[in-house]
């Protein structure tokens, strides 16, 4: 990855912690709106998000957005 889209990988990785913390759920319209980004690219952040930090972040099937986890 190339250090520009690095950077704002990062944004977007602090931005969903943020998001979670203050609301309890995110889901891929959130970063669509907020980033920018293409459907498919805000899947791959949450699902980026959600393992590297499983204990912030559960995947809610009913609702279909992730949620804040016990960490």
């Amino acid at each position: 990855m190339a250090e520009e889209g690095r950077w704002f990988w990062k944004q977007r990785m602090a931005w969903i912690e943020e998001t979670l913390y203050i609301f309890g759920h995110i889901n891929r319209e959130h970063l669509e709106r907020k980033f920018g980004i293409s459907t498919p690219q805000a899947s791959k952040d949450l699902q980026d998000f959600q393992k590297r930090h499983p204990d912030k972040a559960a995947y809610n099937l009913s609702s279909k957005r992730y949620e804040r986890g016990k960490g």
